[in-house]
C-alpha cells in the first residue's frame, strides 16, 4: 500500500468520524426536546397497565374466595337459589365490568352424567340438559350454575369439555391448580357481537390443599368457577379514562405467532409508525398479553426531519454490522438445535453437551435410563449426575479423543441411575462442529446392555455346565426337544448303545411306551408348569431289563427380551428309592 492511499484511508477515516460525532450531536439535542413528552407517554403506559393488571388480579382473587366457599361448604350444598343470591351481592357490573356473569362448572364423569341430570332435576332445574359444542367420550365439564342467567342462558349446560380451546382451559386450570386463562374465544353468549372475549377460570377441589399428584387431584376435583369476560366491555372503561390512547393486545403463544386480540389502533398509525409503538406485558395466569401502544399524536415524532433521517442511516450500518454477527450466532445455534432434535426423536438415550461440558440436550430415552428427568439435569454436567467415580478420569480422555476429531463407538461403559444401580452401557461419543468447522459440543448415545450382559452371563454358564459338568445335563425347548446334551447325558439316557447325538430328538422318544406316562407325570408335567422339579425315577437301560435310579433336578430359564425360554435337566444315578405317584 502506497503513502497517498494510506493518506486518502486515514482522511476518509477521520471524516466518516466527525460526520458520525456530528449526527450523533443533533440527534441528541433533537432528543432532548422530546424527552418530557416521552417520559410522561412511558409513565401514562406503566400507569394504564398497572390498572389494568389491577382489574385481573380482582377478578382472579374474586375467583379464589369463590372456590374457596365452595370447598368449606361443598358443593352439595350449592343450590340455584344459594349461587344466584351470591353472585348478586357482588354487583358484576360494578364491580366486574366485562364480565358477563360467574359461573360454576362441574366436572361429570361419563359413567355419572344420569346422575348428575337426576340431582339437577332435584334441585328445580327439570329442564336442564347437557349441550355440547362437539361430539365428546370424555367426562363432562358442565356448566351447571351460571349467573345473571338472563344474559347467559345459551351458555347454560355447555360441556366445556367438548371443545378444545374450553377443554384445555380447563385442564390447564387444573394441572396449575390456579388461575387459567383461555385463548380468544367468541363468546357463546355474546356471539350477537361478533367480537372475541375469553374465559378465566379457578380450579375448585373438595379439599383445601390439593394433592402433588395428578391422579389423585383429578379425582378431587370438583369443578370450575369462571368469569366469561366479553374483551370490549372490560377495555370499555378503562379506555374511556384517556380516549386518545390506541392500543393493540396479543396473546403471546410459546410456539406459536402472536395472535391478534384487540385493536382500536388507525390504521395509518399502525402501516406508516410501526417502530412508535411501545410495548408492555401483562400476565393473566397462564397466558401472557402483549400490549402495544401509539401515541395520539405521531407525527410529533418528525419522522422526516434530518435529524432522524441521519440517525436511521446509521442505525442501518449498524443493524447490517450487527446482522452479519447475528447470522453467525443464528448459524451456530440451529446446527446445535439440529442436533438437539435428532437426538429428542432417538429411541437410544442420547445426550448433547457443549464444550464445557454442560448438558443442553437430554432426551426422553435418557430420562427412563438413568431417572432424571431433563428440568433437572439441564445445564449441569454428566460427571456429577452419571459418571461413577472411578471412570472420571477415563470419560476425560475420552473427551480429549472426541476434541481431536474423533468418533468413538461401541465403547464399553459404566453409569448410575438416580437408584443408585449400576447400568452396563455401550455408549458412542461423536464431537458436533458448527458451520465454520469449529467445535461446538458432543452428542453422545447410550445403549443398555445391562439385561444382555446377565443373559450372556447365564447362557454361558449353563454351556460350561453342559460341557463340563460330571453328571448327567441336557436342555429342552418348548416342545421338549433336546438342544444341548453333555457326555454324560449320551451315557446314562442311552447305556451301551451310545449314539453320536441327541439333539433334535424329543426326549419322550428315548422312552419306552410303558414308563412314559410316568415320566411325564413325574418329570416333565412338574418342569414345564412349575420351572422347577426335584424327582428320583427308574430310567430304563436300553438293551437291558433292569432300571438305573436318576434323580433329575430341573429348571427353567426365561430371556424375554429375547424371546425365548429353555428348561434343563440335571441327573445322575442315586442310592435313593424310587417311588412312583399315582394321581
Amino acid at each position: 500500500m502506497d503513502q497517498t492511499f494510506a493518506n486518502w484511508a486515514y482522511a476518509t477515516l477521520v471524516g466518516i468520524l466527525g460526520a458520525s460525532l456530528s449526527i450523533a450531536m443533533g440527534v441528541h439535542l433533537q432528543k432532548n426536546a422530546q424527552a418530557t413528552e416521552t417520559l410522561a407517554f412511558e409513565n401514562l403506559l406503566d400507569q394504564r397497565t398497572a390498572e389494568l393488571q389491577g382489574t385481573i388480579n380482582e377478578y382472579k382473587l374474586n375467583l379464589q374466595n369463590t372456590a374457596s366457599l365452595i370447598t368449606a361448604f361443598g358443593q352439595d350444598e350449592l343450590t340455584p337459589e344459594r349461587f344466584r343470591n351470591y353472585v348478586n351481592s357482588l354487583n358484576l357490573n360494578e364491580n366486574f365490568p366485562g364480565a358477563l356473569g360467574l359461573a360454576f362448572a362441574r366436572k361429570v364423569p361419563l359413567d355419572k352424567e344420569a346422575e348428575f341430570l337426576r340431582e339437577m332435576k332435584m334441585k328445580g332445574l327439570r329442564d336442564f340438559q347437557i349441550r355440547f359444542i362437539s361430539p365428546s367420550s370424555q367426562d363432562r365439564f358442565v356448566m351447571q350454575y351460571i349467573e345473571p342467567i338472563e344474559d347467559n342462558h345459551s351458555a347454560l349446560g355447555l360441556d366445556l369439555g367438548s371443545e378444545n380451546v374450553r377443554r384445555e382451559n380447563c385442564l390447564s386450570a387444573f394441572s396449575r391448580a390456579g388461575l387459567a386463562v383461555s385463548r380468544p374465544i367468541t363468546m357463546i353468549q355474546n356471539a350477537h357481537v361478533g367480537r372475541l372475549g375469553f374465559t378465566m377460570l379457578m380450579p375448585v377441589f373438595n379439599k383445601a390443599v390439593p394433592s402433588s399428584d395428578l391422579g389423585a387431584r383429578y379425582e378431587e376435583l370438583v369443578g370450575w368457577v369462571s368469569f366469561p369476560i366479553s374483551i370490549d366491555r372490560l377495555l370499555k372503561t378503562w379506555l374511556a379514562k384517556d380516549p386518545t390512547l390506541q392500543v393493540r393486545i396479543s396473546v403471546l403463544e410459546e410456539k406459536h405467532t402472536p395472535v391478534l386480540f384487540f385493536d382500536n389502533v388507525e390504521p395509518k398509525h399502525f402501516s406508516l409508525y410501526p417502530n412508535i409503538a411501545v410495548s408492555r406485558d401483562l400476565q393473566l395466569g397462564n397466558r401472557r398479553w402483549r400490549l402495544e401502544y401509539w401515541p395520539s399524536k405521531p407525527d410529533n415524532q418528525s419522522p422526516l426531519s434530518s435529524g432522524y433521517l441521519a440517525l436511521t442511516l446509521l442505525g442501518i450500518a449498524l443493524s447490517g454490522f450487527a446482522a452479519y454477527h447475528a447470522k453467525r450466532m443464528l448459524d451456530r445455534h440451529d446446527e446445535l438445535r439440529l442436533h438437539k432434535q435428532l437426538v429428542n426423536n432417538s429411541s437410544e438415550a442420547l445426550i448433547a453437551e457443549d464444550t464445557r461440558g454442560r448438558i443442553l440436550v437430554w432426551n426422553h430415552a435418557a430420562e427412563e435410563l438413568f431417572g432424571l428427568d431433563r428440568a433437572s439435569v439441564l445445564y449441569d454436567q454428566e460427571q456429577n449426575l452419571t459418571v461413577p467415580d472411578e471412570l472420571l478420569s477415563s470419560e476425560k480422555r475420552l473427551h480429549e479423543r472426541a476434541e481431536q476429531g474423533e468418533t468413538l463407538k461401541n465403547i464399553q461403559t459404566l453409569r448410575i441411575s438416580d437408584s443408585a444401580k449400576r447400568i452396563h452401557l455401550r455408549m458412542n461419543l461423536a464431537p458436533i462442529y458448527g458451520h465454520n468447522r469449529r467445535l461446538v459440543g458432543y452428542t453422545k448415545s447410550f445403549r443398555d446392555e445391562t439385561d444382555a450382559r446377565m443373559v450372556w452371563k447365564d447362557m454361558h454358564a449353563l454351556e460350561e455346565l453342559i460341557a463340563h459338568a460330571p453328571d448327567g445335563v441336557i436342555t429342552l425347548d418348548r416342545s421338549r426337544k433336546i438342544k444341548l446334551a453333555n457326555p454324560a447325558a449320551l451315557v446314562l439316557l442311552q447305556g451301551a448303545n451310545i449314539k453320536s447325538t441327541l439333539i433334535g430328538q424329543r426326549m419322550t422318544d428315548l422312552l419306552a411306551t410303558d414308563v412314559l406316562p410316568e415320566f411325564e407325570n413325574e418329570v416333565l408335567n412338574p418342569l414345564f408348569k412349575n420351572s422347577r422339579v426335584e424327582v428320583v425315577f427308574n430310567w430304563p437301560v436300553p438293551g437291558h431289563t433292569e432300571h438305573m435310579p436318576l434323580f433329575f433336578r430341573g429348571f427353567a430359564l426365561n430371556y424375554p427380551d429375547l424371546g425365548e425360554s429353555i428348561w434343563a435337566l440335571r441327573f445322575e444315578k442315586t442310592n435313593k428309592t424310587y417311588t412312583p405317584s399315582y394321581d
